[in-house]
């Protein structure tokens, strides 16, 4: 099965995140000006990279900052951005944040309090990936300060609503009632406010409970605004009762014809265009399903659909049936071609991370394409395409690792084969089957009488003290928050009743892929240490979705026979604490109580993934950074 692995890194505990000595050539920079920062204490072994977080207007600006290395720290350069206030972070290979710091800037013409909204804004919404601690109360009260010395402040949506979910999450009365008398005047006020705010205060109306408001909005609204998106919104809601495929088609192009596209709207199209191409999937109508994936009208979005569709009719795998090959081969292609750098990027995303991010699309729709091509006999073809997708990819897909030895293996270009399974096993990122066809090659071109399984012993033992180190290098000192959870007996748990022992807590989600597909590793390493009375694992059922969250998740657990000692996360406030980006996510706390590792993601290789918990977990039990390979 061909899925999206994430790469697994280690990160700094959150509370660590300001450790280094951060340095400005002014302390309030103004627009305009040359800016010159400086990091201290800054280990700069790891790759890499720096990005500045600013607002233009609502919008933000994520952009590559350049720096050099100098007196075992950082020196960047810079031209000030107009704007309010600015970020720096240094962030590692997988985009994770290491360090940061920011400044307000001064700017003429910048309304009242604009640098206390950016820095609020920032927080409220992107603190994750600005590596930015969020104190709900702490956000509340700098909207609170901005809004009370400029009123207008509330007349910006985004400033309405992140106000109102600060305020929510922090309990604040006394702001959740000044936020309602706001939207109180927005529906007596003769004058309309923007299409933008009115949504904002209807949605909030809605969640407040406030029905006879929530209908007079929506009467102002469609007196006002007829086209607005929550009437876009409904007309998908309609959509999506529609019964058969016909009712689905009119439906769509009654809403193309009703409102104009726009960047609000396009991914509502979309979605309607997507389940009309689910329904053509279904009853097996390829030329349909091609015409209406060219109706998508997000590149991103169209060439994602392209893909997943070309896998599935390429058959998914080298020796299984392929439905449709030559459509596959049309929509693979066409998924290729439209990934390009001049794509919009997310605005999270510098351009060299949405560079980076768009390489291992490539790299997973090279995957594809190359499959097809294998099947269609055009096998010097398949290996460029799969040479390109396992570099792009960084060879961390064992499955893509194996077709590219399997194609090598095709075209007879044995000494490369040779040398490309030598160099997987050394990193860890050989399959059974590269080991074997390395056997294989290496006991026929090579001596013969050498002991093969002493050599490849020789050559797992390089990768192996290679990760061992790895993983030294990445021992933390952070502080776990404490928490007691329910688990699926409704009992009780607190992370202090295993205060002296070692703690694994694996956050996870039965819609997770990689989370499922981690679990055999998982279940092999709460079964090795089963009778260690002094490791413990708990695994934290999160961010989940629809009724009946523990009956769902207890029955996968059964069905599953995993062995697990599951908690349930239900109101995602553990997840929140812990400042989990992405699941999986596992951290190793230590007898002393202290955060020595955290991983995110899976690597696909459930024989790494239980060696280098292993590793951590003994690591942790010592309390110091030894292990042995």
């Amino acid at each position: 099965m061909k899925i999206l692995i994430i790469i697994v890194s280690f990160l700094l505990a959150n509370n660590l995140i300001q450790s280094q000595t951060w340095n400005w050539s002014s302390d309030n920079p103004k627009a305009g000006s040359d800016l010159v920062v400086t990091v201290k204490n800054m280990d700069i072994e790891e790759d890499i990279h720096i990005v500045s977080f600013y607002f233009k207007g609502n919008e933000l600006v994520t952009s590559d900052i350049n720096y050099i290395a100098e007196d075992g720290g950082l020196k960047m350069t810079l031209k000030v951005p107009e704007t309010n206030w600015i970020r720096l972070v240094v962030k590692d290979e997988d985009n994770q944040p290491i360090a940061g710091d920011h400044r307000d800037v001064l700017w003429a013409g910048a309304p009242p309090k604009s640098s206390l909204i950016d820095f609020a804004n920032a927080t409220s919404a992107y603190y994750r990936v600005m590596g930015l601690k969020r104190d709900e109360s702490e956000v509340t009260k700098m909207y609170r300060d901005a809004t009370t010395a400029s009123p207008s402040w509330l007349n910006d949506p985004i400033v309405l609503r992140s106000y109102y979910n600060m305020s929510k999450a922090a309990a604040a009365k006394e702001d959740l009632e000044r936020i309602q008398s706001y939207i109180v005047t927005c529906e007596a006020q003769p004058d309309p406010v923007s299409q933008e705010v009115l949504m904002t205060a209807i949605r909030i109306s809605k969640e407040t409970g406030d029905s006879v408001l929530y209908r007079s909005l929506r009467k102002k609204l469609e007196q006002t605004y007829p086209q607005s998106i929550l009437n876009q919104e409904e007309q998908f809601n309609l959509f999506t009762k529609a019964n058969t495929l016909a009712d689905k088609i009119l439906l769509r192009d009654q809403f193309r014809s009703s409102y104009p596209l726009t960047d609000y709207n396009r991914g509502i199209y979309d979605r309607m265009t997507s389940s009309m191409i689910e329904e053509c999937a279904a009853k097996e109508d390829w030329e349909k399903l091609s015409d209406y994936i060219n109706e998508i009208v997000d590149p991103s979005t169209q060439a994602n659909v392209c893909n997943s569709y070309a896998w599935a009719l390429a058959g998914k795998e080298l020796e299984a049936e392929s439905p449709n090959l030559q459509l596959a081969s049309e929509l693979s292609s066409r998924s290729l071609t439209l990934l390009s750098p001049e794509m919009k990027k997310p605005p999270t995303m510098s351009q060299s991370e949405w560079e980076r991010s768009l390489d291992f699309s490539k790299a997973m729709y090279g995957d594809t394409y190359a499959l097809i091509l294998y099947k269609q006999g055009k096998h010097d073809e398949a290996l460029v395409q799969q040479k390109m997708a396992v570099e792009k990819y960084g060879y961390n897909d064992l499955e893509m690792n194996e077709r590219y030895g399997i194609y090598l293996d095709k075209v007879a270009k044995k000494e490369e084969l040779l040398a490309f399974t030598e160099d997987m096993i050394k990193r860890g990122k050989a399959t059974a089957k590269l080991k074997e066809m390395h056997e294989q090659l290496w006991t026929k071109e090579k001596t013969q009488g050498q002991l093969y399984d002493q050599y490849l012993t020789q050559l797992e033992s390089i990768n192996k003290m290679k990760r061992l180190e790895e993983i030294r290098k990445m021992w933390i000192d952070g502080a776990p928050v404490a928490f007691t959870l329910k688990d699926l007996e409704g009992k009780q748990v607190s992370l202090s009743d295993y205060k002296g022992k070692t703690v694994v807590l694996d956050f996870w989600a039965t819609w997770c892929g990689p989370c499922k597909a981690s679990f055999p590793g998982m279940k092999s390493a709460v079964e090795h240490y089963a009778a260690d009375k002094d490791v413990v694992f708990l695994f934290v059922d999160t961010w989940e979705k629809g009724a009946n969250i523990p009956a769902k998740v207890k029955q996968f657990i059964t069905e599953n026979n995993y062995p697990f000692r599951v908690l349930m996360d239900t109101d995602n406030s553990v997840v929140e604490q812990y400042k989990v980006e992405g699941i999986p996510t596992k951290f190793i706390i230590g007898p002393d109580q202290k955060i020595r590792f955290k991983s995110v993601g899976y690597s696909g290789n459930n024989d790494l993934l239980v060696e280098e918990l292993m590793t951590m977990i003994d690591m942790t039990k010592q309390g110091v950074k030894t292990g042995t390979p």
